[in-house]
């Protein structure tokens, strides 16, 4: 072998290292692990059917930006609907005085991108909506909220009574009772997260279960809705004083489907 073949093979072999580097980073989809609390909150409010469960994150290799979040929700009966991450609040601290008084630091943000590091955990409170609710509400309230500004601005002294019988209120809500889907019996979640990179979801099955106590209470939100929304429009009269709106919630038990 020549001196210039020797140095040839140096050449080639100084490269192996950020070669392999490269196949490392290209091919190899570093695991996932989400772990959710024991409990979550089901609920139906304003913003439709809602999921909400605080949830622990990390990554093995290398780091992870997850820009999509979305929880697949089966019913026992097959029923199956999909809800997306809307919210998050990760808390900072919390302090408890003498009195036993307890101050909450934390952080809501609107979901855009979430980094999954491999030094430490990601807790965060994920709050979930139903995309299909807010895209069949947005019409209904866009009409009812044009058909408010044509009544105030024609300077009908009447204009909140009449919006409160018109039938653009009657429209939206009809469409929010029509948004009311939970049902009693065991739900099947199953977690799906989207990335640039590829990835690997170590486990991402789990179920609850609804009673008939939970589903009659979640029904009385829908008078609550009905109130939070007159509220807003009765607003616009002086000396106006709010009626009280207070969200039933379900706290179900979460529990992990193992594999088959």
């Amino acid at each position: 072998m020549t001196t210039a073949e020797i140095a040839a093979y140096v050449g080639a072999a100084a490269w192996l290292p950020q070669i392999a580097t490269w196949l490392y980073n290209r091919f190899i989809r570093p695991p996932i692990t989400i772990i959710p609390d024991k409990y979550a909150e089901v609920g139906f409010t304003s913003y439709g059917p809602i999921f909400n469960v605080r949830m622990a994150f990390s990554s093995e290799r290398k780091d992870v930006i997850i820009e999509g979040f979305e929880i697949l929700l089966k019913h026992e009966d097959g029923d199956t609907r999909t809800l997306r991450w809307a919210g998050l609040t990760e808390t900072f601290s919390e302090i408890t005085d003498n009195a036993g008084n307890r101050q909450v630091v934390s952080r809501d943000q609107t979901p855009i991108a979430l980094k999954i590091g491999t030094e430490s955990l990601v807790e965060k409170f994920v709050r979930f909506q139903e995309p299909r609710h807010h895209e069949s509400e947005r019409p209904v309230i866009s009409e009812l909220l044009a058909h408010f500004n044509f009544l105030k601005r024609s300077g009908d002294p009447d204009y909140v009574a009449r919006t409160l019988k018109s039938k653009e209120l009657y429209s939206v809500q009809e469409t929010r009772q029509k948004s009311f889907w939970w049902k009693q019996g065991r739900y099947e979640a199953t977690l799906r997260l989207s990335s640039p990179k590829k990835f690997e979801l170590a486990h991402s099955r789990y179920q609850f279960v609804l009673s008939p106590n939970d589903i009659d209470r979640l029904k009385q939100n829908i008078a609550t809705l009905d109130i939070d929304l007159k509220n807003i429009i009765n607003s616009n009269l002086p000396d106006f004083s709010a009626l009280p709106v207070n969200w039933n919630w379900a706290n179900v038990d979460i529990k992990r489907i193992e594999a088959a």
